[in-house]
């Protein structure tokens, strides 16, 4: 494999790679190895290597070997959770033998000889959230994601950012969620409707009430919707992510990083702002407020949160995106005994469908995200 010319530091971006054979210098753990002759492109800047494929593959095996070795020799093995800088956790590393080991999303290896190709991931996008809101200091998280997975999240995760901002009653008071909302709007199409911009695709909605004497027929304009699947892709993505993190003891050793399977999670319901005193959702706050709570995220200036609680019958999640969409859903064996017999939602009937009266939430009886992250 050819390597490529003149390439910028992936990393840093501050110099040009430089071609040469070196040494190079492995510590995990306080251990320190070198791996001898090693030939790639390196960056003068950082230190930075990019190798090709044969070279990489030897790195990562030397590397995965004294991983092991210090792993058996310590006796108080401390728990690797990454770096942290400021409020951003890492687990990402330019070598994917120094990263996590498997993608946090399908559960692929990432490192020997049939590893397929991985990026950095961000857990939550910059891009996802309005502009500037994202700073060093509040949570996110890096990780390697294979090549496919990124991809498709990224796909998601524009179209939910594009439609919740869209619609999100943060748009009157802050001109940074305006500013983002009317330019996704204007370049991100709609799934729904093939080749329309997400700012004209509005719902039109017939409503039509029939009486013994005479039938009432009105039309209304309703905001863009969102497309479901795309909507449980990126919530999927989101606590598979936040799982691991919570869960894994090492997570360059494929044996101890734990992964969220697809048919272990749930989504239950969305809630878009105006109705999040609905009734179940308010009484499924109660319900789990005494389960141990073991994340309670609140970034990018409160456009992003999430909560996950533990119980030993299974995972309580909910999130919140953009201020104008809230998720809650389960992670365990279905049925899942606290979503059973909740109270109606109060749908009304109508000839042509049915009907129910959404309410917003009064913010002193918002409970979803009250939980203190036990030690």
């Amino acid at each position: 494999m050819k390597e490529p010319m003149n390439m910028k530091c992936p990393t840093c971006g501050a110099a040009k790679l430089v071609r040469d054979t070196r040494d190079l210098a492995h510590t995990d753990m306080g251990e320190k190895t070198i791996i001898p002759n090693v030939t790639g492109q390196f960056c003068p800047a950082c230190d930075e290597a990019v190798l090709d494929g044969d070279e990489s593959a030897r790195v990562s095996a030397a590397m995965q070997v004294q991983i092991k070795k210090t792993a058996l020799a310590t006796d108080d093995h401390q728990p690797r959770q990454g770096r942290k800088t400021g409020g951003v956790i890492s687990w990402y590393h330019g070598n994917p033998a120094l990263s996590n080991a498997n993608c946090l999303y399908c559960g692929q290896l990432l490192t020997g000889p049939a590893a397929p190709q991985s990026d950095k991931e961000h857990l939550i996008a910059r891009n996802f959230v309005p502009a500037s809101s994202m700073s060093d200091t509040c949570f996110n998280f890096l990780f390697r994601a294979c090549r496919t997975c990124n991809a498709r999240k990224a796909n998601s995760e524009r179209h939910v950012s594009s439609v919740t901002l869209f619609n999100s009653p943060s748009r009157t008071l802050d001109p940074r969620a305006d500013h983002s909302a009317k330019r996704k709007g204007a370049n991100d199409f709609s799934p729904r409707k093939r080749g329309v911009l997400i700012q004209n695709a509005h719902e039109k909605l017939k409503h039509e009430f029939r009486y013994p004497h005479m039938t009432l027929t009105f039309s209304s304009i309703g905001p863009p919707q969102l497309d479901r699947g795309h909507v449980e892709e990126v919530a999927l993505c989101h606590i598979q992510g936040l799982f691991a993190l919570i869960t894994s003891t090492d997570f360059r050793d494929s044996q101890q990083i734990r992964l969220l399977p697809q048919d272990q999670f749930f989504l239950y319901g969305t809630y878009p702002h105006q109705d999040w005193d609905n009734p179940q959702a308010i009484e499924l706050a109660q319900r789990v407020r005494a389960w141990n709570c073991v994340a309670n995220i609140n970034a990018a200036d409160a456009y992003f949160r999430a909560i996950m609680r533990r119980h030993e019958t299974g995972w309580f999640w909910a999130l919140e995106w953009n201020k104008q969409l809230r998720l809650i859903g389960g992670i365990g064996q279905l049925p899942m005994q606290i979503f059973d017999e909740l109270p109606s939602e109060r749908w009304q009937p109508t000839p042509t469908g049915r009907m129910r009266k959404e309410v917003s939430i009064d913010t002193a009886a918002d409970l979803l995200f009250d939980g203190q992250v036990s030690q």
